[in-house]
């Protein structure tokens, strides 16, 4: 048995946790020490720490939500997963995880936005890696982070513009990858079916050979009374245009969970001409809004002028505070020897700077 990384994509709220748990417990090794579980989710997240502050930093560095809706910050993560410095902190890391286990499966909402990093370090170190991307309704995935993150001042529009934003990229980032689409009302189902398509078409065997042990312990796991967010855009504040481009992305990746549905090129044609229809979105969305963010920017570059302008008159005071050597006495200086220099009265140095001064 080779090594094994599989990834667990999607958005958060999408049942990413409840799989991980599963497949932890199948064989899997999710890494160590994990985040904490809270009542968001009871039966833990199944994502390692460092992973998480890792990503949290890098996202941070990028200036990139977890969740961000502009298509523009698929390019500043880009950039991230090309430097050199963070791939050499992944390669560390995730190869001190293979001395541990040869199969390993790691789950981050921020995981989405750095595939193509985790994918080529994963290669480097010899394993096999594979995507797996859960499917939600994302009405359901608005109205369950609107009720667990209420802290979080980010619109039911904006949520469902970032659900949009980075399934379609994630989407499109995985197209070479080994991968595979689940949705989370058929793995609360009966998640064993879905563990064996998972097993089928990424080629482990190992998920359908784990002991009756392993197998009841991620039952435990599937717990059908936390589906509690259905899908409905009736009570969100989302345009009607976002509410049908969504809908189009929703049905086109529930294709994909489908071999028996997925019409092969025409469904991945569909979902570049849905990217393409948001981009445009997006864009004339922040034409319509340019007055609210010129207006938000305004203040903060003024404050920046007077900060330059204080600043510069600051240096003006200190530079005409600085005594100035007159330049025929620098000339002197230097026409002059220091040994010599050294030889000359002080009163006689005094009296020829007072004179070359004036």
């Amino acid at each position: 048995m080779g090594r094994e990384l599989m990834l667990v994509a999607g958005s958060g709220r999408s049942g990413t946790s409840l799989l991980v748990n599963i497949i932890g417990n199948l064989g899997f090794y999710v890494p160590q020490p994990q985040l904490e579980a809270d009542d968001s989710n009871p039966q833990g997240f199944g994502e390692p720490q460092w992973v998480v502050d890792w990503h949290t930093e890098l996202l941070k560095r990028a200036n990139v939500h977890a969740s961000d809706a502009r298509p523009s910050a698929w390019a500043d993560t880009a950039r991230l997963c090309l430097d050199e410095r963070i791939s050499a902190q992944l390669h560390r890391w995730l190869g001190n995880q293979f001395s541990l286990h040869e199969q390993l499966v790691i789950k981050d909402p921020r995981l989405m936005w750095f595939l193509p990093l985790w994918n080529r370090v994963g290669n480097e170190l010899g394993a096999s890696v594979s995507v797996v991307t859960m499917l939600r309704h994302p009405a359901e995935v608005v109205t369950s982070k609107l009720h667990w993150y209420p802290n979080m001042t980010l619109v039911d529009a904006n949520r469902a513009a970032g659900w949009v934003n980075t399934m379609l990229y994630t989407e499109r980032a995985t197209r070479d990858y080994r991968r595979v689409f689940v949705r989370f009302d058929e793995l609360l189902a009966d998640w064993t079916q879905q563990i064996a398509r998972i097993s089928a078409e990424l080629d482990i065997p190992s998920l359908v050979n784990a002991r009756a042990r392993q197998q009841a312990e991620a039952d435990s796991f599937v717990d059908r009374s936390l589906h509690r967010s259905k899908a409905s855009w009736e009570n969100l504040d989302v345009p009607e245009n976002l509410v049908k481009l969504a809908e189009q992305v929703w049905e086109d990746m529930l294709l994909l969970s489908d071999v028996r549905k997925d019409d092969g090129t025409q469904v991945l044609s569909r979902l570049d001409r849905h990217r393409e229809a948001y981009i445009s979105l997006y864009r004339y969305a922040e034409a319509v809004a340019q007055s609210t963010t010129l207006a938000a920017v305004r203040p903060l570059r003024q404050r920046i002028a007077a900060l330059e302008k204080q600043r510069n008159l600051s240096d003006q005071s200190k530079a005409a505070q600085q005594p100035k050597t007159p330049g025929l006495l620098q000339a002197g200086r230097r026409l002059i020897p220091p040994e010599i220099r050294r030889r000359i009265p002080p009163r006689l140095k005094l009296a020829a700077a007072k004179l070359l001064s004036r």
